[in-house]
């Protein structure tokens, strides 16, 4: 079962901005609000989805986010890989290289787990934002 924190961040942004007015700009601290965390926690996953071309900003009052009228086709694949830092797994033990397992134990490993994070971005890319968003109405 896929649970990363930040996409579930991110994806929580992107369907809040997805279901406002296109006229709309939201603020981090609305954002952190209906997510119940510090809005310092928004802004970074609002920078992350900025430099994917997802969401647009606007600085000062009244300003805020919202979705990249250029960028047409969102689909979850594209947030989960705004959101991603490393591969799926992350860090391996260090084990005995003379074991039968731990000498091939972390390669078999990182083998599954490329395969794993690719089922991931392959289904959630078949699944458009606006067609998630609309669940929530």
């Amino acid at each position: 079962m896929l649970h990363n924190l930040r996409f579930a961040t991110a994806l929580h942004i992107m369907v809040l901005a997805q279901l406002e007015e296109s006229n709309q700009w939201l603020s981090s601290e609305y954002i952190a609000s209906s997510i119940q965390v510090n809005a310092s926690v928004v802004r970074k996953e609002i920078a992350s989805l900025k430099t994917a071309a997802l969401l647009i900003s606007k600085e000062g009052k009244g300003g805020g986010i919202r979705i990249n009228p250029e960028n047409t086709t969102i689909t979850l694949a594209d947030i989960y890989l705004s959101t991603k830092q490393a591969d799926f797994g992350g860090k391996f033990n260090s084990p005995n290289p003379a074991c039968v397992v731990g000498k091939n134990i972390n390669s078999k490993l990182q083998d599954l787990y490329q395969e794993v994070d690719t089922d991931i971005v392959e289904r959630l890319g078949k699944i458009a934002l606006a067609d998630f968003s609309k669940t929530f109405n």
